[in-house]
């Protein structure tokens, strides 16, 4: 049941089939406006994490969709969310539908200096008031 919590629009990078060609991985791209309610991770959620992850950025969003978590098995990548400047790539994406407010909560990991230089194609607006 979606009932407009989810205030902000931002940009997501979604991969297609990744294939290899002379050496090296690609995969097509897209990007897409998404509505989430994306924060920094509380000091009790980093507490949980592995103490070799907490030297990473991370957030998490809250929103009505799943969104694709990367997979090192089998080498895909997850969605990008590009959020305040930076893009993050989904490490997991879950769904809690235990109340009416059902919804996924997704993290992200902080991609490396390198991955940082484009931004993305689309501007996402503000919806609503803050």
């Amino acid at each position: 049941m979606y009932i407009g919590l989810f205030k902000k629009r931002y940009t997501l990078r979604r991969f297609g089939e990744q294939t290899v060609a002379d050496g090296y991985a690609s995969a097509p791209s897209s990007e897409i406006s998404v509505r989430l309610n994306v924060q920094p991770l509380s000091s009790d959620d980093l507490q949980a994490l592995p103490e070799g992850d907490r030297a990473a950025k991370r957030v998490k969003s809250f929103g009505p969709e799943r969104l694709t978590a990367a997979d090192e098995q089998r080498g895909t990548p997850g969605d990008w969310l590009f959020y305040k400047r930076r893009w993050y790539e989904c490490v997991s994406s879950l769904e809690w539908d235990h109340t009416l407010l059902s919804h996924f909560q997704s993290e992200f990991v902080m991609l490396p200096p390198p991955d940082q230089r484009d931004t993305p194609e689309l501007e996402p607006e503000e919806v609503g008031g803050a």
